[in-house]
């Protein structure tokens, strides 16, 4: 199957119908998206292709990003360019085949279903602990989906015990995108170039096998010290990484219908051979990811950041839009979003898998607003003090929480995950108002910003009481000595609001502001 010419892709367009296209074919206007039936897949597809269009045809300086923007890429010249990586894009019974390993694997083949990541493993299966995935489900792959489930699981790479290599960013990373705000009305590959960056020599056939890790015998990580790195690859590389050793069987095929798609097709792939010591990556910058060091440690190493339990929330904004730190960290935003910063109405689509090692628990995925501003040291100074009263108001929140339920609270344990996890997503409208009213006007220099600030004030202190009372003063025949307790967690919830040195910072500095511009 060549995928250039071979219509796998499925994608959507602007009247609503879903059609497979094959990549020669996706510059085409009326294709506002691709089509997967599964999230992560579709999250693949977009740093599939982005990576495909950064072989090809990325700019050489940002005057010619702007004139594609504008007029668009010559078909005659995309057909060109990806005729240049058409060794890379073959995928079949034939080696090279995309993202399966070169040499061929002498190990005993298992089931399909381990290309996806969420997929109960041996253990689960051997212990009958897939209670919520259960095994069977996937049994069935058809070879269009099987392409974007070998990039996936690629890209996404969790552990999975010993020898078995995580992801050049590790297991589970966080992905931020840059998207229009009005999705509907722009085409995909206009989407995909708000993410390609400016390259200014462009590839050869002989750079091939150092980008396409597939196209060349496994660099295999049996001994310690046969890391790839940016030294001895090609920065391409970053795009398509393959730390798994990977071989689908395609002597063992059936006929029917496709586990994921469900459309029926003659040669389904029912078995794969999985080898551990694929490639070990180290020091790379993948450039769709943020990535934080620790403060204290010149020498710490740059880690993508990853997926978390409950997802993003505001508090991660800044560290995905700019560079910031806080008392631990220093955090850098993804490379696309850096070199995207100055492109008017767009956003974030950041996704991720929270892992726990090799156990998928939940997919997430945001769209968070682009925020720009003429200031971002004056922005992003009263954005760090606005989170970090969110963040103390929680701490208080979760005291007096603590001390209306116990009698001894501090030998009390109590989980506050989902308490917390409510916090910032039920906080998070005011948020975005704030934020709204501070863009417009940075320098707070207005009589309306400085009150969008007392209201962010009022709304957070109201929903930290309310919070309280809804979870504390529930039981109308409380006895009377736990009653009291509860009201003086209240009243103390009370005067630790009004004494938090961040929010207090927050109010006198837009006075100190008023009462400056006033003399």
């Amino acid at each position: 199957m060549d995928l250039i010419t071979e219509r796998w892709l499925p994608v959507t367009l602007t009247s609503g119908e879903q059609i497979k296209i094959s990549l020669s074919e996706l510059l085409a206007d009326n294709i506002v998206d691709a089509a997967y039936p599964r999230a992560d897949f579709q999250g693949a597809a977009w740093q599939m292709l982005i990576g495909i269009m950064q072989c090809t045809v990325a700019p050489e300086d940002r005057g010619e990003w702007k004139s594609v923007w504008k007029k668009g890429i010559d078909e005659s010249q995309w057909k060109k360019a990806l005729g240049v990586i058409s060794s890379a894009l073959q995928f079949g019974e034939q080696k090279p085949s995309f993202l399966q390993s070169f040499d061929a694997l002498d190990c005993e083949a298992g089931p399909v279903s381990g290309l996806l990541i969420d997929a109960p493993g041996g253990n689960a299966l051997k212990l009958n602990k897939d209670h919520f995935v259960k095994r069977g489900n996937t049994d069935r792959i058809c070879p269009h989906c099987a392409v974007m489930a070998l990039f996936t699981v690629q890209t996404n790479s969790p552990a999975g015990g010993a020898g078995f290599r995580v992801g050049m960013r590790g297991g589970g990373p966080l992905t931020t995108l840059v998207v229009p705000q009005d999705e509907a009305s722009v085409p995909l590959w206009k989407k995909l170039w708000l993410n390609v960056l400016v390259q200014e020599t462009a590839l050869t056939t002989a750079q091939l096998p150092l980008i396409f890790p597939w196209l060349a015998a496994t660099r295999t990580s049996e001994k310690p010290g046969n890391s790839v790195t940016p030294d001895n690859a090609h920065p391409l590389q970053a795009y398509w990484g393959m730390p798994r050793r990977i071989e689908l069987d395609f002597s063992s095929t059936e006929p029917g219908r496709c586990s994921l798609c469900g459309e029926t097709h003659d040669n389904l792939l029912i078995q794969m051979r999985g080898k551990n010591y694929g490639v070990q990556y180290d020091s790379w910058r993948h450039p769709f990811s943020p990535y934080r060091a620790a403060l204290k440690d010149p020498s710490a190493p740059w880690l993508a950041l990853k997926g978390q339990p409950g997802g993003l929330s505001y508090k991660d904004w800044m560290g995905l839009l700019w560079d910031s730190e806080d008392n631990y960290n220093k955090t850098q935003p993804a490379k696309v979003v850096r070199a995207a910063s100055r492109v008017s109405d767009t956003h974030l689509w950041c996704f991720a898998y929270d892992m726990d090692n090799a156990k998928a628990r939940c997919w997430y995925q945001h769209r968070i607003p682009m925020i720009n501003t003429s200031v971002p040291e004056l922005f992003n100074g009263v954005m760090t003090s606005v989170i970090s009263t969110a963040s103390d108001a929680l701490f208080v929140l979760k005291k007096a929480l603590k001390s209306a339920m116990f009698d001894a609270p501090s030998e009390a344990k109590v989980d506050f995950s989902m308490r917390e996890i409510a916090f910032w997503q039920e906080t998070e409208p005011a948020f975005r108002r704030l934020v709204a009213a501070l863009t417009a006007d940075p320098h707070c220099a207005e009589q309306k910003t400085r009150k969008a600030l007392r209201l962010w004030d009022s709304e957070l202190h109201h929903y930290v009481i309310t919070a309280f009372d809804r979870q504390i003063l529930t039981n109308a025949d409380c006895p009377d000595k736990i009653l009291m307790r509860q009201l003086d967690a209240r009243r103390v919830l009370e005067s630790d609001y009004s004494k938090l040195k961040a929010r207090k910072e927050l109010l006198m500095s837009a006075e100190e502001d008023k009462e400056t511009r006033h003399d």
